[in-house]
Formats: C-alpha cells, sequence, structure tokens
C-alpha cells in the first residue's frame, strides 16, 4: 500500500509521517472562500455574494405551491 501514497504527506492516523491540525475557523472561511469562487465560476457573481452572512450563505425560501386546479368534494 505504501507504493500508492506518499507516507510524508499521510496522516500519521494512518500510518504516514504528516501531523495535521485542525481549525474550525480557518477551515470555515476557507469554505467560504470557496463557494463565492463557484458562484462567480457558475455565472452568480454578485447575487450570491449579496446573500453571505457570517461567512455563510443564506437560505433561499422557496413560495409556497399554487392551486392549479381545483380539488373536488
Amino acid at each position: 500500500m505504501r507504493s500508492y501514497f506518499d507516507v510524508e504527506n499521510l496522516p500519521s492516523e494512518f500510518g504516514g509521517k504528516a501531523t495535521l491540525e485542525y481549525d474550525h475557523e480557518e477551515f470555515s472561511k476557507s469554505m467560504a472562500e470557496d463557494d463565492i469562487k463557484a458562484a462567480k465560476f457558475w455565472g452568480f457573481g454578485d447575487q450570491k455574494n449579496e446573500k453571505i452572512a457570517n461567512g455563510h450563505f443564506s437560505a433561499d425560501v422557496v413560495p409556497e405551491p399554487v392551486v392549479v386546479a381545483p380539488t373536488s368534494n
């Protein structure tokens, strides 16, 4: 298996030599930046950027369904 993985970059929990430190604030900031980049890539641009609050996209509210045919009683 070692021929498939770079032991220097493999986390120690999996038998490698790399030690990783997880910082939730840093990770969250990085993911929010990636969301903005993805939105721009897919053509949403500034439209999505206006919906960001505290580094997160807000949820879009879906309108209530409209009855298009009367129900029979």
